[in-house]
């Protein structure tokens, strides 16, 4: 009997444990469920949660982070502008011969070999500027893509400077220009602005199709200054010659020269820091190698004058291509003749080196650049300055 009691006692107890294990599983798993109210209550807002002193709290971080923002877009623009400063004004002295932007690369001047908005068809223009002191500082020279340089008569040199990507508002002082520089123009398909010419000069201009705009005969194109005394004071500009070059046919371009992707200096190279250039009598001409930009700075005369811009700038260049030509004094005043088809030698100057070589010219083409070897010159992407002078002309230079 007693066994009996002690069995009916334990199985209550088990009964009771099981029924306090099923009740503890019923709760939790009623905890972890969420219940109907609070599946439907909205999802409350940052705002719907902060008393008004937490929001005046919060409005103090937002101006701070503000201020903070503030800040630094200040030190950014601070930076910007000391690096503005302390970027020279022509950034096209830099290498800059391909540029991504939105995975595209840019179309190349075919002149500079530099970066370009959009594909032109546009004639390049080309005009004769005057070089004697009278005329300097002269404008619109550091904005040309090539420039060449010619002696005339009485020991002076006349420049033509081509335009193309950018037109200057004030190009000059103009002046006339002589067969030489008409076959150049000519080569290039562009327009010649200049104020008369030789009795050669006008010779060609009436027997061939030149297309060009002399002072003479199309004045509005050009006016005078009244800070300089004729002839030394006419110019022309890109506002008043760019309707005239939208109203005639275009010209494609290819490129002029062979532009080089990357410098790479071989040390047998000859090394060329300063370079001189003896035209006529005083007329002298030096060009210094700058090494951090890549550039060659111009001066003149005998006294190593800076070659200032009216701007205040100093004329420079990348590449400097002396190219020797045959040379005739052809009248009385001492006007000259330059035989400019055919061969004959050259130098190239770029990177502070030197390349001797020749140079080549067929019927309308350019003239190419070529080293002793037979193989086309690379020249930097940029401005390009080109010394014609006579075969007797002395050119030296050093490192």
């Amino acid at each position: 009997m007693a066994r009996k009691i002690m069995r009916g006692d334990n199985m209550k107890k088990a009964i009771v444990v099981l029924l306090i294990i099923f009740l503890t599983v019923f709760i939790l798993t009623a905890c972890d469920s969420p219940t109907d109210e609070l599946a439907s209550e909205p999802e409350k807002k940052i705002e719907d949660v902060i008393t008004p002193e937490d929001k005046e709290d919060g409005e103090l971080i937002d101006e701070t982070e503000d201020r903070e923002q503030d800040k630094l877009a200040e030190t950014e623009n601070d930076r910007d502008n000391l690096a503005s400063e302390n970027i020279e004004d022509d950034r096209s002295d830099r290498d800059s011969s391909v540029v991504m932007e939105d995975q595209q690369i840019a179309y190349l001047s075919p002149f500079t070999g530099q970066p370009i908005e959009e594909i032109k068809r546009e004639r390049a223009i080309m005009a004769s500027i005057e070089n004697t002191q009278p005329a300097r500082p002269q404008s619109g020279l550091e904005d040309a893509d090539i420039v060449y340089e010619f002696l005339v008569e009485g020991g002076i040199t006349r420049f033509l400077a081509l335009y193309w990507g950018k037109i200057p508002d004030k190009i000059g002082p103009v002046r006339s220009v002589r067969p030489y520089l008409i076959r150049t123009s000519q080569d290039y398909h562009a327009l010649l602005l200049h104020a008369g010419a030789s009795p050669a000069g006008f010779a060609l201009l009436q027997q061939e199709n030149v297309l060009h705009l002399d002072q003479i005969y199309n004045g509005s194109y050009y006016w005078r200054s009244s800070d300089r005394k004729a002839p030394h004071n006419l110019y022309t500009g890109g506002d008043i010659v760019k309707p005239y070059l939208r109203n005639i046919t275009g010209q494609k371009y290819t490129s002029r020269f062979n532009f080089q992707n990357v410098s790479l200096i071989n040390p047998a190279q000859i090394k060329a820091n300063i370079i001189r250039i003896n035209y006529w009598g005083d007329n002298r001409l030096l060009y210094k190698y700058n090494e951090d930009r890549n550039i060659y700075l111009r001066y003149y005369s005998k006294y190593n004058i800076p070659h200032m811009t009216d701007t205040g700038g100093r004329l420079k260049t990348r590449n400097i291509i002396v190219q020797y030509v045959k040379t005739k004094v052809i009248d009385e005043q001492g006007r000259l003749e330059m035989e400019l088809e055919g061969r004959n030698k050259a130098l190239v100057f770029k990177d502070g080196i030197v390349i001797s070589g020749y140079w080549e010219k067929n019927n309308d083409e350019w003239a190419r650049y070529y080293n002793e070897t037979g193989n086309e010159i690379e020249l930097n992407p940029g401005k390009t300055w080109i010394e014609v002078v006579p075969l007797s002309c002395r050119v030296e230079y050093e490192e």
